[in-house]
């Protein structure tokens, strides 16, 4: 008994012992997972911190140097009559999403800039849907350096086609020139003074005019022997002698059927106090020969304006424009003159986001062949909801 006894006090003092040296042990081991796993934890923490702020920062960096600009359109347009080569016509009307336009500004570097505008317009006419780019375009230019270069798509220089009214002028119907070029400028800090020229390809001016349905018509049209070499070229010159005063004239020049097709302008842009008034003369020095007759026109196109900024939210515009398509003799449909008159007040407008109600009434004169029976004066009502950011 006595030796059954001491084996089991062996026993016991052996678990006590190994109970009491192990036990510090497992606690200094628990306490190093902990700390070990304390010191895992704050480095995902700064992991995380530091993706967060590398976020941060790439959003800032686009924030500085993106611009996304935008805007929709809502038209009203009634015309009555409908047609003026067409006797008796009726009246017509339509309420559609005019313009749909996303805009994006991003500054590349310090000298390259670009200029990117996706538009859509009809697009209630499931036939007739455009979405297409209506600008982009790459800008270099060095601060306090005079020269610059501009290439891409966008209305090139060659008209201004300033407007304070829902409808274009008639110059920007007859000559805008929306075409991909090159530009390179020249703006010596000097009076506002900007120089440029500007190649393109193509012969857009004939077509624009005779899609214009102004009275000048290219026959046939559109150019059955269009142009292969990039050979149309525009040259302006722009000028702020005083402070709110630009003054602006361009010379273009693009190929035809035969002689080239050689068109001048010039504008006088004034603003005042609360009036700015608007002038715009456009006018072909050389033009190719049109069938039947064989002969060469020389339209010109002009328009006056005038706005008030009645109150803050409030202008009102008028403006008086005319085409003479040099054709002797009365021809149905040849616009002889038009004026409107119109209205915008802004709804609102916070930071960048405005909305502005428009409203304008525009008559048009046109000539009338002896003996005929169509109308020759048509009235028109455009109303809008454009809302812009």
């Amino acid at each position: 008994m006595l030796g059954k006894n001491k084996i089991n006090l062996f026993v016991l003092f052996s678990i006590l012992f190994c109970f009491f040296f192990f036990l510090p042990l497992s606690s200094v081991s628990a306490q190093s997972e902990l700390e070990e796993l304390k010191q895992r934890i704050e480095q995902l923490e700064g992991k995380v911190e530091k993706q967060e702020k590398e976020q941060k920062d790439i959003l800032g960096k686009l924030s500085e140097n993106i611009t996304i600009t935008g805007a929709i359109e809502l038209d009203y347009t009634y015309k009555d009559p409908s047609s003026t080569t067409v006797a008796n016509s009726d009246s017509t009307s339509n309420l559609d999403i005019g313009t749909v336009q996303l805009g994006v500004e991003a500054k590349f570097h310090e000298w390259v800039t670009g200029n990117f505008v996706l538009k859509g317009e009809n697009l209630d006419d499931g036939t007739n849907d455009r979405v297409f780019w209506d600008e982009a375009t790459i800008t270099i230019q060095k601060e306090g350096f005079p020269l610059y270069f501009v290439g891409g798509k966008r209305g090139q220089p060659f008209g201004v086609f300033n407007s304070h009214l829902i409808s274009d002028p008639i110059t920007k119907d007859c000559y805008e020139v929306a075409k991909s070029g090159a530009t390179i400028g020249f703006t010596p800090d000097l009076l506002g003074l900007d120089m440029s020229a500007t190649v393109y390809k193509g012969e857009v001016l004939a077509d624009k005019l005779s899609g214009a349905s102004y009275g000048w018509a290219r026959d046939p049209a559109p150019n059955p022997d269009p142009t292969d070499n990039v050979d149309s070229y525009v040259l302006n010159v722009s000028i702020a002698p005083i402070e709110g005063l630009n003054l602006s004239t361009y010379f273009d020049s693009e190929p035809g059927q035969g002689s080239r097709n050689e068109t001048a302008g010039g504008t006088i842009e004034y603003q005042i106090g609360i009036f700015t008034f608007d002038a715009e003369y456009v006018a072909a020095l050389e033009r190719e020969k049109n069938a039947p007759d064989n002969k060469e026109y020389k339209e010109s196109a002009w328009f006056g304006a005038i706005a008030c900024q009645v109150i803050d939210p409030l202008e009102i515009a008028l403006r008086y424009e005319a085409f003479d398509d040099d054709k002797s003799g009365n021809q149905d449909g040849s616009l002889e003159n038009r004026y409107s008159v119109g209205a915008n007040y802004k709804l609102f407008e916070k930071d960048n986001f405005t909305t502005t109600l428009m409203l304008e009434y525009r008559r048009s004169n046109y000539e009338k062949a002896a003996g005929s029976t169509v109308d020759d004066t048509v009235d028109e009502v455009f109303a809008r909801v454009a809302i812009e950011f």
